[in-house]
């Protein structure tokens, strides 16, 4: 005979849905009644709320807020994690996204109750599921959903997952208020869709089975359709999904100073990108190098070139013969210049440590301008 009733259940249930916080309302009193662990989890593996009984356990899933990739092929392998039973109820929602209610429970010969417990919770808490999916765009498996989370914040990855040698993923980034249903639909059929991380901004692809010819199909498809995205170069080992996802989220605050108004593709980005980026930032914050802006304005009231004849002479690593020949000048009208221009600055270009600065600023500062 079972030691708890289904109808206290439904009463606890009713009125905890009455108050606020009420998924963490119904574990909590659910928990305290059954000596169940209970926990709410989204279709993309995020958890929504758990009974305080879960903070008890060693549970990775409640440490991170989110499902693991570990815990996930333990729990699929085995049907629980060793210290209960495991009874887990789908909800299915609109859109074809799913919700899920995972109860963890002592007593193997409990299990025809816990099992109507479930289905009774999965019915009352169908609404509060479906809110929390509302505004995501991509349904796909709950595998899927928990690997793509935990290949972006996981330091080490399960065995299972292995790695390629030669370059087959690439990493795609969009924002979600950017595009439209149509524009999704095109990227989908880009390429083989290994996983998807998506929140409540963005949504970050990782496409498969990527080769040098359909490589180049993407990318020509993306600017055909003017799709807004960061897109990486290919690489082959899925550890590298973390440092490409914050790469492109970088890539992304850059907005329309790339090259290519929509697309931002990893390889354009890497050298201009970062300059272009970060000038403004050192210009909003007053790290200008006056030195620079005084040469400048001298060549403004004098209309001399010594800003230009600078530049040459420090990319040629302050050779004054390489830089006179690519100047197309005498080498005596380079070193009368070079003159000028110590006293303009009032500096020694010839430090090494200086003349570094130097063409850094400068570097930045003709990128910036270029895409004013």
């Amino acid at each position: 005979m079972d030691m708890y009733e289904i109808d206290v259940c439904y009463k606890i249930i009713f009125e905890a849905m009455l108050e606020e916080n009420a998924l963490e309302k119904i574990a909590d009193r659910i928990s305290k009644y059954t000596a169940a662990e209970v926990i709410f989890v989204s279709g993309s593996g995020k958890i929504l709320a758990y009974s305080h009984a879960c903070e008890n356990g060693k549970r990775e899933c409640i440490q991170q807020k989110h499902i693991t990739q570990k815990e996930y092929e333990h729990y699929r392998k085995y049907g629980y994690d060793g210290e209960g039973q495991l009874m887990v109820e789908e909800v299915e929602l609109s859109g074809r996204f799913k919700g899920y209610i995972a109860v963890i429970y002592k007593e193997k010969n409990e299990q025809i109750f816990y099992r109507e417990l479930v289905q009774v919770i999965g019915q009352a808490v169908k609404e509060y599921l479906e809110e929390e999916q509302k505004g995501y765009l991509y349904a796909q498996p709950f595998g899927k959903s928990v690997t793509a989370w935990s290949l972006l914040h996981e330091e080490t990855l399960p065995e299972n997952m292995e790695e390629r040698p030669e370059p087959r993923y690439i990493g795609l980034l969009l924002q979600k208020q950017e595009i439209q249903e149509r524009e999704l639909l095109c990227i989908e059929s880009l390429a083989e869709i290994y996983c998807v991380y998506e929140d409540q901004n963005e949504l970050f692809l990782l496409f498969s089975g990527v080769s040098g010819k359909n490589l180049a199909e993407i990318y020509d498809r993306i600017r055909e359709q003017k799709i807004p995205c960061s897109v990486s170069e290919p690489f082959g080992e899925l550890t590298w999904c973390a440092a490409k996802y914050r790469l492109l989220k970088r890539m992304s605050l850059a907005g329309g100073t790339m090259i290519d108004p929509t697309m931002k593709r990893e390889k354009e980005w890497s050298v201009q990108g970062l300059y272009t980026y970060t000038l403004p930032l050192l210009e909003s914050a007053g790290l200008s190098d006056y030195r620079i802006l005084r040469l400048i304005q001298e060549d403004e009231e004098n209309n001399t070139d010594l800003y230009h004849t600078l530049k040459m002479y420090l990319l040629n690593g302050n050779n004054v013969t390489a830089a006179a020949e690519n100047l197309h000048i005498h080498r005596n009208t380079l070193v009368y210049r070079l003159k000028q221009i110590k006293e303009c600055m009032e500096i020694d270009i010839n430090d090494n440590g200086t003349a570094r600065e130097l063409l850094s600023f400068m570097m930045m500062y003709d990128i910036a301008r270029r895409h004013k």
